[in-house]
This record gives structure tokens, C-alpha cells and sequence, in this order.
């Protein structure tokens, strides 16, 4: 168990991440197959019960050592270590082929997933104070006494400090995780659950509560996880003046951000716009 002492400024400094990170996608995507695979697989060699490798870093020479303390090195491994060329080579294709069989075909369902659950942490968070939000994390995460606990296989005592504590969802975890730890931030892996669904009872409501055009629109928002003013029109089949005159009412209404990023404006839910469309609490994903 890792003992994250939050000190007398923890719960300010707590932030829940509405944006996925395809990284850490990644490694849980190798961990799920690297479980599943055949074990001289060149990913499951990487794995153990009590170790899994940050793909999208690299394997360090670092966690080479750490693996090795606790299995024996098998000869990929081993050339690993030895900096060969080839054991490397062989690895990198491995994390592409993960990658675009994994992840790629999942990025819309991944920040769907991920923006939900956000969205959800986010509007406890505002509710009811950082301290009901963490208690709520489940996993097995505690909050006792300004010491959050976070079920892992190592044991560890580490101090916050001035550094803020970010709670990233991970669609594609099944288990709770503490990254790196970087110098200026913390962040605890959680996974996110199923993606969001509209059912067809309440489309209908939302159709009556906000029109048909602008319920689609809210509906095609909260199911991508966000998406840019091109995309809502692609995905309503409507020009794009019509679409993002659906977007101002429903950004007036407080159902969705805009987000301005250089010349590009993304449209995602928030908290009160994922909740109108998830009255009820849905399944596992994926």
C-alpha cells in the first residue's frame, strides 16, 4: 500500500483530470496483454505481478532492476538490460502493434469513458468538498486521518507537499495505480468504468426538456467525450453553423465548456450536462 500524506494543504491542491491521457492507456492496455498472452511473449516478459512498465517511457534500466529483484531475467529482458539493439527494436514494434490494435480503435469510447467519470468526480467534488469526493473513489482507495491510501503492491510513505494530487481515470485499467511520481504533481490511476449511453427513454425526455436538435447535440457531445465544432456537424449530419448554434444555447444552458485551443474550439459536457443524460449508473467498459 502506498501512504499519500496529503499535510494541511492536500485538499486544496486535489484536481480530477476530465481529459484522457493515451499513455497511460497504453500501459494498462500492455498490462491487460501481456496477461492474456503467451508468457515469453516480448510484453509479457515485462510484466510481473508486482511490476508493470510505462510503455509510452520506455523500459528504464531502472525498472529492469526492479523486475529482476523479483523474477529471474529472461533472455529478452537480460539483452534489454545490455542495451541490444535488436531486443529494442523488437520491443518498439511490440508497443506500436499494442498501440494501434489496443488503443487507436478505442479513442472515442477511451475520452467518453474518462470525460463520464471525470464529470461525475467533478460534480461530487463541487457538491460535497475534495474529502467526500477521494472517500468515494472506491478501489479500495481510503481516506484516513489526511493519509490517502492507495491499494498497490508496494509499500510506500510519500509527502504531497505544495505538489497538487491528480485523480486520472484510465478506460482501459482494471486496477487502481500510482504513476511515476513527477516532481511537481502526483497522480492516482483509477479506472473509468463504462463509457456513457443514452437510452432511448431518456432522449425522449431530453428531447422535450431541450428540442431534438440540441438533445442530439448534448447526446453526440457526452458519447465522444468532446468533440471539435467540425466534428459535432459531421456527427449530427447538419452544417456547421447549425451545429455550433447548438452548442451556444447549450453552452448558455451550462450543459457543455467551449475550449479554445489555437484555432480549434472542442465542445465537452459538464458536469451537469453528463448527469441529465446518466440518470442511472451504467456497466463495465469495455
Amino acid at each position: 500500500m502506498i501512504r499519500i500524506h496529503l499535510g494541511s494543504e492536500g485538499l486544496g491542491n486535489v484536481r480530477v483530470c476530465g481529459l484522457p491521457d493515451f499513455d497511460a492507456e497504453l500501459t494498462a492496455a500492455g498490462a491487460a496483454h501481456a496477461h492474456g498472452s503467451p508468457p515469453y511473449g516480448p510484453l509479457a516478459q515485462l510484466y510481473s505481478r508486482s511490476t508493470s512498465p510505462d510503455l509510452a517511457e520506455g523500459v528504464s534500466p531502472l525498472y529492469l532492476a526492479h523486475l529482476f529483484a523479483r523474477r529471474s531475467p529472461t533472455p529478452f529482458t537480460k539483452a534489454l538490460a545490455e542495451g541490444d539493439d535488436r531486443a529494442h527494436s523488437v520491443l518498439a514494434k511490440a508497443i506500436d502493434h499494442l498501440r494501434s490494435a489496443a488503443v487507436e480503435p478505442h479513442r472515442p469510447g477511451i475520452r467518453s469513458a474518462v470525460a463520464a467519470r471525470a464529470a461525475g468526480l467533478s460534480h461530487l467534488y463541487a457538491g460535497s468538498g475534495a474529502s467526500a469526493m477521494l472517500h468515494r473513489l472506491g478501489h479500495g482507495i481510503r481516506l484516513h486521518r489526511g493519509v490517502l491510501e492507495v491499494p498497490t503492491v508496494f509499500d510506500a510513505d510519500l509527502e504531497l507537499g505544495e505538489r497538487p494530487l491528480r485523480i486520472q481515470a484510465v478506460a482501459l485499467s482494471r486496477r487502481v495505480s500510482l504513476a511515476e511520481p513527477a516532481g511537481d504533481h502526483l497522480t492516482v490511476r483509477i479506472p473509468a468504468g463504462a463509457p456513457p449511453r443514452v437510452e432511448p427513454d431518456q432522449l425522449a425526455a431530453l428531447r422535450s426538456l431541450l428540442g431534438a436538435g440540441r438533445a442530439e447535440t448534448l447526446k453526440a457531445i457526452v458519447m465522444s467525450g468532446g468533440a471539435s465544432g467540425r466534428q459535432l456537424a459531421a456527427l449530427l449530419g447538419v452544417s456547421d453553423a447549425a451545429a455550433s448554434r447548438h452548442a451556444a444555447v447549450l453552452r448558455r444552458a451550462g450543459l457543455i465548456h467551449s475550449l479554445r485551443r489555437g484555432q480549434a474550439v472542442r465542445h465537452v459536457a459538464t458536469s451537469l450536462g453528463h448527469h441529465l443524460t446518466q440518470p442511472a449508473a451504467t456497466g463495465r467498459w469495455p
